[in-house]
């Protein structure tokens, strides 16, 4: 069996307080991987909550892989030339977002994360923080 050096997810989330998810998913050509409406309940463990806030999320499953940019790549490609459509929602509605990858480190030696142009540019189009989630020899 191959050794990999990360368990990798990566997603975009569009979120604030309400806005048309419907309308959202027609006007960008995508089905999120999640959404809700403020006020929804869920459930997390054992215990009830209640959203916050409203959100459009498109997101990867985790993978084992060595090369965890690529996960992130394939959510900027997706959303590359709905830049306009995510600003204009953002404008709308006082929305935020944020893209994110989530790494699970199998071993102390990894491959370098590259962050292309691509990724960058898209960022700073829409106004978004780009953030990692990482952690340190937990693969199960």
């Amino acid at each position: 069996m191959e050794e990999y050096c990360t368990k990798t997810m990566a997603y975009f989330i569009l979120y604030g307080d309400s806005f048309p998810l419907d309308e959202f998913t027609k006007e960008i050509g995508l089905n999120p991987t999640e959404s809700y409406r403020q006020g929804e309940e869920f459930i997390r463990g054992k215990n009830k909550h209640i959203r916050y806030e409203t959100a459009w999320k498109l997101g990867t499953d985790y993978i084992l892989t060595d090369h965890p940019e690529a996960l992130i790549n394939q959510i900027v490609d997706s959303l590359f030339n709905s830049a306009e459509i995510i600003n204009k929602y953002k404008e709308m509605y006082n929305l935020e977002c944020y893209i994110m990858t989530v790494i699970y480190f199998n071993s102390y030696q990894t491959q370098g994360l590259g962050i292309n142009h691509r990724l960058i540019e898209f960022a700073h189009k829409i106004g978004a923080k780009y953030e990692f989630d990482i952690y340190n020899n937990v693969i199960e």
